[in-house]
C-alpha cells in the first residue's frame, strides 16, 4: 500500500489492541487557572513532534495501518466531576488515536491524555504527557515551543527481533486480523486509594529491610485482599502483571521508541508459603527475576500471539478459578507547570471494548505518594468492600513495619 501519510501496518501485538479498541487515560488533577488556549497549542506541538498521537487507523490490504489524520486531534472540555476524567470523551480509532479531555468544576480540573494502547504503553504515554506540560508552561510564559521531531515508534516484534529475541514457537504466517469487538465500550474512571508521603516512605523502608520491592509488597497485599473478598485461599489465585522491558533489553529502548515494550509475568502462591504480604512479595520478586533471566518474560507476548503451547505462556488462566491483574507504572516524572497552576494527583482511566468488565489494579507514584487504582466499573457492587479489604491489608503492612522497627 502506497497511500501518502501511511506509516506502517500494525504488528500482531498492536492488532490485539485495535481489536479491543483500547484507550488508556493518563489523568492529572489540576488546581488553579488552566489556560485552554495554551493547552491546545501545547497539545498540537506534541502531536506534531510525536506523529503517533496524530494518527488514526485505516484499512490496508493486509489489515489495519497507522496513517496520518486529516487534522490534529482536539482538546475537549466538559463541565462535570473531575473525578471522572473520561466524562464526555468521544474517541474512535478510525478518527484519532489520542485525545485530550478536560473535565472542570470551577478551578478544580482534570486533564486526561487519552491514548490508544496500539500506539503507546504507559511509559511511552507518560513521557509524552510530561512533554505536553512542559510545552504548556513555555506557552504560558510566552516562550517559543520547538520540540524535536520523533520517528513513528516501532513494534515490540521489531525491537525484540533486532536484539535476537524470538518467540518460543514460530509465528504462524498470516496472523489473523483482529476484528473490532462489537461489545460496548466499558469506561472505568477508577477509584484510587492513595498513600500519604509518610506511608509511601514507610513502605519503601519496610521493603528495604525485608529485601522486597515496593512492587512485591503491594503485590502481596493485593493478592491477600483479593483472596479475602473472593473467599478463596490465596493459592487458588493466579496473579499476572506486566513488565516494562525497556531497561531489560540491550541496547536499552527509549520511552517513545516503541509502542508497547512490555512483557507479561505470572505467579501463583504455594501451600508452603507464609500468607503474608512480605513473603508473597519476596516470592513474586524471585519469580520475576527468574523470568527475566531465562527470557520467558521478554518472549511472553510473542508466545501469546503465536498461540504456542500453554507451558510457554506467562500464565495459564485455565489452571485457577480466579485471576488477579496489576500494572505498576512506577514513579511518574515531574511535570512542569506555570505559577498559579498546581498538579495535585495522577491516576489512570480506560475505555475498552470487551466481553466482560474484568477489573484489576494500576499502581503509580506521583509527588512522593503511591496511588493504587481499582480499575473496576464504578457501579461494581463489590468495589466498596474491595477497597476496604485493600486498606486493611495495607494497614497490616504498616503494623508489620512498626513491629519490625
Amino acid at each position: 500500500m502506497t497511500t501518502v501519510g501511511v506509516w506502517r501496518a500494525l504488528s500482531p501485538t498492536e492488532k490485539i489492541q485495535a481489536g479491543r479498541e483500547s484507550y488508556i487515560g493518563f489523568s492529572v488533577r489540576a488546581a488553579g487557572r488552566l489556560d485552554l488556549g495554551a493547552l491546545t497549542t501545547a497539545y498540537e506541538a506534541v502531536c506534531r513532534a510525536y506523529p503517533q498521537f496524530a494518527a488514526r487507523l485505516e484499512a490496508g490490504d493486509d489489515g489495519p495501518v497507522f496513517t496520518a489524520s486529516d487534522a490534529l486531534p482536539d482538546v475537549r472540555v466538559h463541565d462535570g466531576d473531575p473525578e471522572r476524567p473520561l466524562s464526555g470523551v468521544d474517541v474512535a480509532q478510525h478518527r484519532a488515536l489520542s485525545a485530550l479531555n478536560v473535565v472542570r468544576d470551577g478551578d478544580d480540573v482534570s486533564v486526561c491524555l487519552v491514548t490508544h494502547h496500539g500506539i503507546a504503553d504507559a511509559d511511552h504515554a507518560i513521557a509524552v504527557f510530561a512533554a505536553l506540560w512542559s510545552c504548556y508552561t513555555d506557552v504560558v510564559a510566552g516562550l517559543p515551543v520547538d520540540l524535536p521531531s520523533h520517528p513513528f515508534p516501532r513494534s515490540l516484534e521489531d525491537l525484540l527481533a533486532e536484539r535476537g529475541i524470538h518467540g518460543s514457537a514460530p509465528t504462524e504466517a498470516g496472523v489473523a486480523v483482529q476484528p473490532v469487538s462489537e461489545q460496548p465500550a466499558v469506561v472505568r474512571h477508577v477509584v484510587q486509594h492513595r498513600l500519604t508521603v509518610a506511608e509511601t516512605t514507610a513502605l519503601a523502608e519496610l521493603g528495604h529491610r525485608e529485601h522486597v520491592t515496593i512492587n512485591g509488597l503491594l503485590s502481596g497485599a493485593i493478592l491477600l485482599a483479593e483472596a479475602e473478598i473472593r473467599g478463596l485461599p490465596v493459592t487458588d489465585l493466579v496473579y499476572r502483571f506486566t513488565v516494562n522491558l525497556r531497561g531489560h533489553l540491550t541496547p536499552r529502548v527509549g520511552p517513545t521508541e516503541g509502542t508497547n515494550v512490555l512483557g507479561g509475568a505470572g505467579f501463583q502462591a504455594t501451600n508452603g508459603m507464609e500468607p503474608t504480604a512480605v513473603s508473597i512479595g519476596r516470592a513474586v520478586g524471585e519469580q520475576l527475576r527468574a523470568g527475566l533471566a531465562d527470557g520467558s518474560i521478554q518472549r511472553s507476548l510473542l508466545d501469546l500471539v503465536a498461540q504456542s503451547r500453554p507451558g510457554a505462556k506467562p500464565w495459564d488462566p485455565s489452571k485457577a478459578p480466579a485471576i488477579v491483574s496489576m500494572m505498576n507504572w512506577g514513579p511518574i516524572p515531574p511535570m512542569r507547570t506555570p505559577e498559579g497552576l498546581l498538579l495535585t494527583n495522577f491516576r489512570s482511566a480506560s475505555r475498552i471494548r470487551e466481553t466482560s468488565a474484568m477489573g484489576g489494579y494500576v499502581v503509580s507514584t506521583f509527588d512522593g505518594r503511591t496511588g493504587i487504582d481499582l480499575t473496576w466499573p464504578v457501579d461494581d457492587p463489590e468495589l466498596p468492600r474491595r477497597l476496604d479489604c485493600l486498606r486493611e491489608q495495607l494497614g497490616r503492612l504498616r503494623l508489620t513495619d512498626k513491629l519490625n522497627g
